[in-house]
């Protein structure tokens, strides 16, 4: 048993098993069943024994409801090699429509059989199957079921799916016509059953959506397998998502699918693996990659990974790494495949930890588990809390400067964070210029949000400082890659810096006076400075892109972009990364808390397949001590960025700092609970590469502001966009919550946040030196010069935002011109 370091959860195990106690005949299984001495069902019975799901699905299992309690009483409810026996009071199964007579020649053969058992018949039936209820599905469960809020569709059509897939005759010019309007119209999507089973799980209503979709293989050049898999599979996610799931109705008329921030967990054989196998290229993504899914972390075992050495074959040459593999299937053709999945809901759950049953050989179950040729998937997860200070948000506008602009003599470009100072209601933005276009350096801008909208025009930059080493002097190029950056209440500055391996400079935390001059930096954990092999440390240029400071001036947060070498793998089309989000005492300049961040997968396949793609966690945004947004950004090559925004809570994760590596633990570790705020996809605009966000002044109508920022990498063919949001937010249950004027309303009584705080922070001289300008702004034919043509702005009132720690004011040459 594994170390529990998560602190006060009690979690619940959901699992997937394709468990292959399917027959050739009906009534086999029963008279299997009927004795307690069937080898794979014993095997099958101790893998779950050892494993103990509460909630268990089960794929091909013989629809019976005989066969059903036959196996709780004489496999289940035995020990089975010294196995504890486990029972499960609650039971679901449910005709599907493998085996089920269609009527039709569905398979194209030229003849209609009608007779269970009969050649041909398996591939005209609705499902593929020599009789009803082959390849069946069975639920499981330690919880209760509500059996009377249970939804069925075996009888959803595949053709009443906008933007079905339907398979085309390669030898005829109308298009999608492998099937007859008639066998369309007879034609389910499902080939066993999709299944939305709510079980009530310490008074909270879980979904369970099980299904099995069909092989996508065993066709022909048509591919009306491949096609059928891959809308099953996507049948689940328009269902979770509200706004895509009105078309949908369930065997007794019901409409649509689940409400917004319900709580659920997708479970099955899904017959298809992210990036090898003979499935529709992005089947799996239609899943891995929705925003409301948790596939975050993807389980694992090590005795996949020997399993893939040993056979060899097919399995040297798949793209996908072995450890996510689930089926041990030919060694020719296809190989080993992840296709079993236990994905939950980003809303309301919290994954702790998951796994492949595939025990190495000797190991305690490894006897038991070729009983079937998949392996029981399982994910502990645990109930949160739906709320969300984030109540509301709504896109404001957004608005862009060409790449290769000129500002002061330098590029404007390279932009990827953002800070906001409230007082002067101005913005500093970062440039990750590593000294190589011009000397690092921020940005001072001010965003006219006075009507509600961010249009051409609103983005006015005023400034650019130049950092400076402690001696005084500027970087040189390459010892620096700033990435984000945020303000002190005493004026002065953080700035993380990613570092570069290959140069063998470790990533910073800076401490910057308002004129640029760094003044000191944060002490870096040795766990991320990177080591000479690269076996442990950061990963170049994933290492620390985000930084925020909590509203009350005592925590300051940054994390890696993807994880440690050491603590797992970069984010890919199977599994996000175990990300490490830091979080420092400022009153004592020590690291105080790290916490696991799981990223999500990349979400979209390249055009091709050697195409690039990464995603991680770019920005940072302390809303309170414990809440903070967070921003992913994914980008794959030819379809573009994906770009997400999250409200976490690190208040219940477990403290990672004393795991030195995440991946060779036995902890169990609770990570950050985390929800979806939004998708920038959804706003009908398409996001560049989105890095930087800062809370802004609150709007007129009392709701927040957030202003984000792109980096356009300095590409002509990338732009420097600037993007509005107008959040609602709710203070924290915690009435000590030190709010900031302008950022939550406070509560009744608190005056200026904290009661014992006797006034707003002093700022200094940093807001009351601001003065007009001659300011260039991205309405571009209102500049004083065009974009790119490397003329400068004369500023008739040289702005400059000096903070405390830096009396001499920048461009002292300017004032006295």
């Amino acid at each position: 048993m594994s170390a529990d370091l998560s602190t006060g959860t009690h979690s619940f195990r959901v699992a997937t098993y394709n468990a292959s106690l399917n027959r050739s005949e009906p009534g086999a299984l029963l008279a299997d069943l009927s004795t307690p001495d069937n080898t794979q069902a014993q095997q099958i019975a101790e893998v779950i024994q050892h494993n103990r799901p509460d909630v268990l699905l089960l794929n091909e299992f013989d629809y019976s409801p005989e066969a059903i309690e036959a196996f709780q009483q004489n496999y289940l409810g035995i020990s089975q090699d010294g196995q504890q026996p486990i029972h499960y009071p609650y039971v679901y199964s449910a005709p599907v429509n493998t085996g089920v007579a269609s009527g039709f020649d569905l398979d194209n053969d030229g003849r209609v059989v009608t007779t269970p058992g009969e050649e041909g018949y398996a591939g005209d039936a609705l499902g593929f199957g020599q009789f009803p209820g082959q390849y069946g599905m069975l639920v499981l469960s330690r919880y209760p079921i509500e059996y009377d809020e249970v939804r069925t569709f075996q009888d959803f059509l595949w053709q009443d799916m906008p933007d079905a897939r339907l398979p085309d005759n390669p030898d005829t010019p109308e298009a999608q016509d492998y099937y007859s309007q008639e066998e369309l119209d007879n034609l389910p999507l499902s080939s066993k059953s999709h299944w939305d089973i709510p079980i009530q799980v310490n008074g909270e209503t879980v979904h369970l959506l099980a299904s099995h979709p069909t092989p996508p293989t065993f066709d022909g050049i048509e591919d009306h397998n491949g096609l059928r898999n891959a809308d099953e599979i996507r049948f689940w996610s328009d269902y979770v998502t509200p706004d895509r799931s009105d078309y949908i109705v369930d065997d007794e008329g019901q409409q649509g699918g689940l409400a917004d921030n319900s709580r659920f967990v997708i479970v099955g054989d899904q017959n298809v693996d992210p990036t090898d196998g003979d499935s529709l290229d992005g089947a799996a993504q239609q899943l891995l990659g929705n925003a409301l899914v948790d596939a975050g972390l993807a389980p694992s075992s090590d005795g996949a990974v020997d399993a893939a050495e040993q056979q060899g074959g097919a399995n040297a040459d798949q793209q996908g790494p072995p450890r996510f593999d689930t089926a041990d299937f030919g060694d020719s053709a296809p190989g080993n495949l992840r296709v079993d999945y236990v994905l939950p809901s980003q809303a309301g759950l919290t994954r702790l930890d998951g796994g492949v049953f595939w025990p190495a050989e000797g190991q305690d179950g490894s006897d038991a588990i070729d009983a079937s040729d998949h392996r029981l998937t399982y994910a502990d997860l645990v109930l949160t809390d739906n709320d969300s200070l984030v109540q509301d948000l709504e896109f404001l506008g957004m608005t862009a400067f060409d790449s290769g602009t000129i500002f002061q003599g330098t590029t404007l470009g390279g932009l990827s964070g953002l800070t906001y100072h409230q007082a002067s209601n101005s913005y500093l933005a970062i440039s990750d210029d590593r000294s190589q276009s011009n000397d690092a350096r921020f940005y001072s801008l001010r965003v006219d949000l006075s009507d509600g909208q961010l249009d051409d025009g609103d983005v006015y930059f005023t400034d650019v400082t130049t950092l400076r080493q402690p001696d005084g002097f500027p970087f040189a190029e390459g010892t620096i890659d700033p990435e984000a950056i945020d303000l002190a209440e005493d004026g002065t500055l953080y700035i993380s810096s990613e570092g570069d391996n290959n140069q063998g400079i470790a990533p910073t935390i800076g401490h910057f006076a308002r004129d640029g001059q760094q003044l000191g930096s944060l002490e870096v954990p040795d766990s991320l400075i990177p080591d000479a092999d690269g076996e442990s440390g950061v990963r170049n240029n994933l290492a620390l892109e985000s930084l925020t400071i909590s509203p009350d001036q005592q925590h300051l947060f940054t994390a890696t972009e993807n994880a440690l070498v050491q603590d797992g793998p970069e984010a890919n089309f199977n599994t996000g990364s175990p990300s490490r989000l830091s979080e420092y005492d400022l009153t004592t300049g020590k690291l105080s808390h790290e916490y696991l961040y799981p990223t999500e997968p990349v979400a979209e396949r390249p055009t091709q397949d050697d195409g690039f793609a990464t995603s991680g966690l770019v920005d940072l945004l302390a809303l309170d001590d414990d809440h903070l947004l967070a921003l992913e950004r994914g980008f794959s090559e030819g379809a573009g960025n994906t770009v997400r925004l999250y409200e976490i809570d690190v208040s219940r994760a477990t403290d990672i700092r004393h795991i030195d590596a995440l991946s060779e633990t036995d902890a169990r570790v609770r990570p950050v609970d985390k929800q979806l705020v939004a998708d920038l996809g959804d706003f009908g605009f398409e996001p560049d590469n989105i890095e930087g966000m800062t809370l802004g002044p609150e709007l007129a109508d009392g709701r927040q502001s957030l202003l984000l920022v792109s980096d356009d990498n300095f590409s002509e063919t990338q732009s420097t966009q600037f993007i509005a949001l107008a959040l609602e937010l709710d203070p924290a249950d915690d009435p000590d919550c030190w709010w900031p004027p302008g950022l939550i309303k406070e509560p009744p009584g608190h005056g200026w946040g904290r009661p014992d705080h006797a006034g707003p922070p002093d700022f200094g001289q940093f807001g009351p030196h601001i003065l007009d300008e001659h300011i260039f702004s991205s309405r571009m034919s209102e500049s004083p010069f065009s974009p790119g043509s490397g003329s400068q702005p004369t500023p008739e009132f040289p702005i400059q935002l000096t903070g405390l720690a830096d009396p001499m004011p920048m461009g002292l040459d300017l004032l006295m011109s």
